[in-house]
């Protein structure tokens, strides 16, 4: 297809970009480079493949070693390796096997490893416009969203390392203004306590982001039906296809209720959709 040569074509420069180094970090540097080179491999002949099936077939054991490399796999690689690059080339390999839910959920979890990933925002940019037309899209780019991007490069506990350093930093330079009456000590107080608010503030956007769990249809399609039974009747006119963005309001025995970006609620098989947040 080519959309799907057109999207992945500089997978190239993402494994170039990643390197041996960062697959060193996880501590087992073989198991990941071997699985690394079989992936690359795998999609190099997809690519070759003059056969459609054959070429479908390359991309899917291509997709399915770069969810390996990630932790997709939690019997194979449960603890996983943490990288932007390698979910953007995960996504590539979906999107080339026509699997657009798991493509558009890749680069999602790209995106929220490394907001500013370019290639990734491209990507899914691109993937959006192969759904239908009637399939609400969310809204990004707010002020918050724009304000805190460069928290989400770190994690929750580095956050909360940092803000309680700000805090002893303020909570020593104050002491030490009253015990020796040193005014300017209490004036440079106030830059690790305005950065201990901060801190917090981000905290708290991260908090309350994470718990909309924004997930995506992984499926084909799926029924959406307005309640969490097989036999209820469907809540909108036609399926929502792979790829569909949606918001996770409950969870009931193996259900969930997910709110469109529209406004509307429906339910559908847990099953049917990935967590963006499921691989922090």
């Amino acid at each position: 297809m080519r959309h799907t040569r057109r999207i992945t074509a500089g997978l190239g420069a993402f494994w170039l970009c990643l390197g041996w180094p960062a697959l060193l970090v996880c501590g087992e540097p073989a198991p990941p480079a071997e699985l690394l080179e079989q992936a690359a491999a795998a999609y190099r002949a997809a690519l070759d493949a003059a056969d459609r099936n054959t070429r479908l077939a390359e991309f899917r054991r291509a997709e399915m070693l770069f969810a390996r490399l990630v932790g997709e796999d939690q019997q194979e690689r449960p603890e996983g390796i943490r990288n932007a690059d390698l979910y953007v080339n995960l996504g590539n390999a979906a999107l080339g096997a026509e699997r657009l839910g798991p493509a558009i959920l890749a680069y999602r979890r790209a995106l929220a490893l490394d907001s500013d990933h370019h290639r990734a925002r491209q990507n899914l940019d691109h993937a959006r416009t192969l759904l239908p037309e009637w399939v609400p899209r969310p809204e990004e780019g707010g002020l918050l969203d724009t304000f805190f991007s460069w928290s989400r490069r770190l994690s929750l506990d580095g956050l909360k390392t940092l803000a309680a350093g700000a805090f002893l930093v303020a909570a020593a330079l104050l002491a030490s203004s009253i015990r020796w009456r040193q005014p300017v000590l209490r004036s440079l107080a106030l830059i690790p306590l305005a950065a201990w608010l901060v801190f917090l503030g981000v905290l708290a956007f991260r908090w309350s982001a994470e718990d909309e769990r924004v997930a995506v249809v992984v499926l084909p399609e799926v029924v959406a039906r307005s309640a969490d039974s097989a036999g209820a009747p469907p809540r909108l006119p036609q399926p929502l296809p792979g790829g569909a963005e949606l918001r996770v309001v409950e969870t009931r025995e193996g259900w969930a209720r997910v709110r469109l970006y529209d406004g509307r609620d429906a339910w559908v098989p847990q099953s049917a959709i990935g967590l963006v947040a499921n691989h922090r």
